[in-house]
């Protein structure tokens, strides 16, 4: 009998330790049994025809064609389905008729919208999803994407209207409450301030402009955007102070804080990371409630359980696999790195440890999926740790207030909005700077072939050895730190003050080197951006001055290019034609840098983001021209000769802007470059060409019968070929034949990346970000 009490006790121990697991084991069967391994819903047929009415999941993402939105199927014997429904610009369908759209935030104005759709439904094809052994860079995985989500397969609308209509119900009322916090934390902020801020805070990151989105990735700060466990924590954090001081009772506080998860959860967007957070701060809270003490590890085996319960393909997803890596790292190593660094002041080593931790393991599951890892995560995220919190704190302050009140907020709740954007703005915009900084390091991003299972344990394994020498390292040199603090701690109060002031100064110097803008380079350089399937062309003097033609599509990440090459301020900016994947990128770059002049080829133009972008131009007062030959303009040491537009007649401009793109030869210390924007040969073969020495090849490569003839009056060396993956089938094989038939070297942006073009002495050095510098005669 003595010993029953005895074997009790450990049986109790050893339970509570196999619980977890037994949990997490139950969990798995769980999924497989709801159909972890098969198509996420099998309700529809393939190539059945629809017309049925949805609600928007998300914001609609434009592309070459059209647009692309998640939604959910509203009603009738599909209802609840979740398809990915694919627009053509002809489907007559127009965004800006959605209730609310005209706002900044439209990811909150077209969540929950009513629209009815006519189309035919293709359903999920292709691998299983997941990881799959293939070389680095990996090819997206759109099948196992829509399984991982739920998502029956692609609905390809011919025609759509918006109804007006919003859903209804608890979900109606989420998007309302969710609507009026993204309007409110977003307001009276810059539009990439706001956009970082709603991202930030509930995890609304669709209107990052494409260069912070950059940003954000290559410096490994991404995890900052979208809506995890760290933000439950901080909201628990904010709140717990706020009820305590309401008076509220123990008991009353925790189901408080139980209701205001429950509500979180679903306005940071229900994704699997903000899921596994929410259960395991209820769980947390619970145990609290409950006076006993709560298993981290249990709390995890729940949340896997509950995750996968409302989403069986779950376990497929990128986003669920780092989130629950994350705090699995964070509960086996934080807490050991934290004991060594005791001689931190205790929140810094709890963060450096939790950083520490996350990032270990997270980094092989960041190179399995997306073939790079960022080298500079670590230090980034040490030195955003200071600004996280307030930022979600103010944010949420925010969003709150906007609830307490309809329409225009009473004086003190303005008086105190006014207080809150004033605090927000300098933080975000030096989170902002922060990504910027590290993001522009050499190598801040490295890329990583992990091809599946196997290697991605491998890596593990590596990790674990690396960790624990690390720690045999640090404990042996333990005593010799002792004794070194303890004899800078013997010296003079005078050495000690000169001694931290040359190690301040020395790391000053180094930060200032390291993190500074770079300086113009030393030659005359051209540098072919690589902006994916689209066009920008940089010309920088040896003066600093810099001349931009055209920007790219949107997501092409110009202005991180720009500022990757020095760029502070443009001499000039020239826009050839009204065509997305040439001016879409522009927008960002005008509002971010100063330009001393604008050349603008919209020749008339219409398009609404071409005249946005003219919009953000004139409201900085920068003078603009229009490029129509004959015209010549200096900017710095680089000369611009615009051959062609003409002007044209009054009247409406031409369906097709491309034969009018603006046709220029550039110079410099007797260098001329031709670039023709879209521009073919029927619009080239008019004109008093010059001999040149580089072209750009017009239209991305596009086939072009009359290329044989300009190459035979231009005779340049060199050719770059600004190109991405597309389905207009450019380049064309003859334009490439052309080209090598003429003996112009030529290079690709698919192939290459970035080309750049240093002219030296009448001697032409091309040297492309993928691949080896080549000296060309002129």
């Amino acid at each position: 009998m003595r010993g029953r009490p005895a074997r009790w006790d450990a049986a109790r121990r050893w339970s509570g330790r196999i619980a977890p697991f037994a949990l997490l084991a139950a969990a798995a069967a769980v999924a497989l049994a709801a159909g972890g391994g098969d198509d996420p819903v099998a309700v529809l047929a393939d190539g059945q025809r629809l017309t049925v009415a949805v609600h928007l999941v998300e914001e609609p993402r434009p592309g070459p064609f059209g647009w692309s939105v998640e939604v959910v199927v509203a009603e009738g014997p599909h209802a609840g389905v979740r398809l990915l429904a694919r627009l053509p610009r002809d489907a007559g369908f127009d965004f800006d008729e959605l209730p609310g759209s005209g706002r900044a935030d439209a990811a909150a104005a077209w969540q929950g919208a009513e629209a009815r759709l006519d189309g035919r439904f293709d359903a999920v094809r292709g691998g299983q999803g997941g990881p799959a052994a293939a070389p680095v860079p990996r090819r997206f995985d759109l099948a196992g994407h829509l399984r991982a989500h739920g998502i029956a397969g692609e609905l390809h609308v011919d025609r759509a209207v918006a109804t007006g209509s919003r859903r209804g119900g608890w979900r109606g009322t989420v998007d309302g409450i969710r609507a009026r916090a993204l309007d409110a934390i977003g307001a009276g902020l810059p539009a990439d301030r706001a956009a970082l801020a709603r991202g930030m805070v509930l995890g609304a990151d669709d209107d990052l402009p494409p260069t912070v989105r950059e940003d954000f990735r290559a410096s490994g700060l991404a995890h900052l955007t979208a809506a995890s466990g760290q933000n439950v924590m901080l909201l628990v954090a904010l709140a717990v102070p706020a009820l305590a001081a309401l008076g509220l009772g123990g008991r009353a506080r925790l189901v408080a804080l139980l209701t205001l998860i429950a509500l979180y959860v679903p306005l940071a967007g229900a994704e699997a990371p903000i899921q596994r957070a929410g259960v395991m701060a209820a769980a947390g809270l619970v145990a609290t409630l409950a006076a006993r003490p709560a298993s981290r590890w249990y709390a995890l085996a729940l949340a896997a359980a509950a995750t996968l319960a409302a989403n069986p393909q779950a376990w497929r997803q990128p986003g669920w696999q780092l989130s629950f890596a994350a705090v699995a790292g964070i509960l086996v190593a934080a807490g050991p790195i934290r004991r060594r660094l005791g001689g931190l002041p205790v929140a810094l080593a709890e963060g450096v440890a939790l950083t520490v931790a996350a990032t270990a393991a997270t980094a092989p599951l960041v190179a399995l999926h997306f073939g790079e890892v960022s080298a500079v995560s670590l230090p980034a995220n040490v030195a955003a740790l200071a600004l996280v919190a307030p930022i979600m704190w103010l944010g949420t302050l925010r969003g709150a207030l906007a609830q307490l009140a309809s329409g225009d907020l009473a004086p003190p709740a303005s008086w105190a909005d006014a207080l809150l954007v004033a605090a927000l703005g300098p933080l975000l915009a030096g989170m902002a700077r922060i990504a910027a900084l590290f993001a522009d390091l050499p190598g801040a991003t490295a890329r990583v072939a992990i091809g599946g299972p196997l290697e991605l344990a491998l890596a593990y394994v590596a990790i674990a050895t690396v960790a624990l020498a690390l720690r045999h390292l640090v404990d042996r040199g333990a005593d010799r730190r002792t004794v070194a603090v303890a004899r800078l701690r013997r010296l003079p109060r005078g050495r000690r003050v000169a001694l931290a002031g040359c190690m301040a100064a020395a790391l000053a110097l180094g930060a200032a080197h390291t993190l500074g803008p770079d300086p113009p380079p030393a030659t005359l350089t051209v540098s072919f951006l690589d902006v994916g399937q689209g066009d920008a062309t940089l010309v920088q003097h040896p003066d600093g001055s810099a001349v931009l033609f055209d920007g790219g599509p949107p997501e092409g990440g110009v202005l991180g290019l720009l500022r990757r090459a020095g760029v502070r301020r443009l001499s000039a900016l020239v826009l050839t034609h009204a065509s997305r994947d040439h001016h879409g990128g522009l927008l960002e770059v005008v509002r971010a840098l100063p330009v001393d002049l604008v050349l603008d080829g919209g020749d008339g133009t219409r398009d609404r983001s071409y005249r946005a972008v003219l919009g953000a131009v004139r409201a900085r007062g920068t003078p603009v021209r229009a490029a129509l030959a004959p015209l010549a303009v200096t900017a710095g040491g680089v000369t611009i000769d615009v051959l062609s537009p003409r002007p044209r007649p009054p009247g409406p401009p031409p369906e097709d802007p491309n034969p009018r793109a603006v046709v220029a030869v550039v110079a410099a210390d007797g260098f001329r470059l031709l670039l023709s924007g879209d521009a073919e040969s029927d619009a080239l073969a008019p004109l008093a060409l010059p001999r040149v020495d580089a072209i750009k090849a017009p239209h991305h490569g596009s086939a072009d019968p009359g290329l044989p003839e300009i190459l035979a009056t231009l005779r340049p060396s060199v050719a770059a070929i600004p190109v991405g993956p597309n389905s207009y089938g450019h380049p064309a094989p003859s334009t490439v034949a052309a080209l090598r038939r003429a003996g112009v070297a030529t290079w690709r942006t698919d192939l290459h990346g970035t080309i750049r073009l240093a002219v030296e002495r009448g001697r032409l050095t091309v040297d492309p970000e993928r691949g080896d510098a080549v000296a060309v005669g002129p």
